[in-house]
């Protein structure tokens, strides 16, 4: 295949997925018009189906009526016989013939008329019956549609929750750790102080019990329960 061939063959390759596309995000919408089209056509088919049956039953009130005027006919040639009046019975007998002739197409007419009518409602109970189906199988997807798009939804929030709330855990992480980088910088600041005014060796002196004074209340009870010492006379 040439380059040319080629290149046609992916273009109209992407011109079909695209209208896949197209033809898959309105798949719903599609499936309710067919649906609303299949039912169009149903009304009509029963509208024509009624239409028949009618035609039908004219035709066959017809046939029936030939029928009784056949045997009238029939009656009063034969009476006509018995009085002697051939000619009135040949008239009767002619107007037999032309009643039997329409009789016939009329019943051949009613015969095909009543197979399209059997035929029709056999076709008008299916199609009510796949349309019906149909109908159920529409909500179903729709049903199944409407909860894949909440759970994906739902998916797409917690995830996005998970997400913010991972970035906040970091955000928190990291002011802990300047905080302690704080606090850890005041503490050497004032470690640092001290050495440099000498509190820090005072301190130590103190609780090694070297230098200064340290007085408990009980050392000064002490003091002031014992008795006055004298001073020394100087000598003469």
């Amino acid at each position: 295949m040439s380059v040319w061939g080629k290149l046609f063959t992916a273009v109209r390759g992407g011109v079909n997925e695209a209208a896949e596309g197209v033809a898959d995000s309105q798949a719903m919408r599609i499936l309710d018009q067919e649906l609303r089209d299949a039912d169009n056509s149903l009304r009509q088919a029963r509208s024509d189906l009624a239409g028949l049956m009618a035609n039908a039953k004219k035709l066959e009130k017809r046939t029936n009526d030939l029928r009784d005027k056949e045997q009238r006919d029939i009656a009063n040639a034969r009476s006509a016989m018995d009085a002697g009046r051939e000619d009135l019975a040949r008239g009767l007998a002619e107007r037999v013939a032309e009643t039997r002739a329409d009789l016939a197409r009329d019943e051949g007419d009613l015969a095909n008329m009543q197979a399209q009518q059997q035929a029709m409602m056999r076709t008008v109970k299916e199609t009510e019956t796949r349309i019906s189906a149909m109908k159920r199988e529409v909500e179903s997807v729709k049903a199944t549609d409407s909860l894949q798009r909440a759970q994906s939804a739902i998916a797409s929030s917690h995830s996005g929750v998970n997400s913010k709330l991972g970035s906040a855990m970091g955000s928190l992480e990291r002011i802990r750790d300047k905080q302690a980088t704080v606090s850890a910088r005041l503490e050497a600041g004032e470690e640092l102080a001290a050495l440099e005014s000498g509190a820090d060796l005072d301190q130590q002196l103190l609780e090694a019990g070297i230098g200064g004074q340290s007085s408990s209340a009980d050392d000064i009870l002490a003091e002031l329960s014992a008795p006055p010492t004298q001073k020394a006379l100087p000598s003469s």
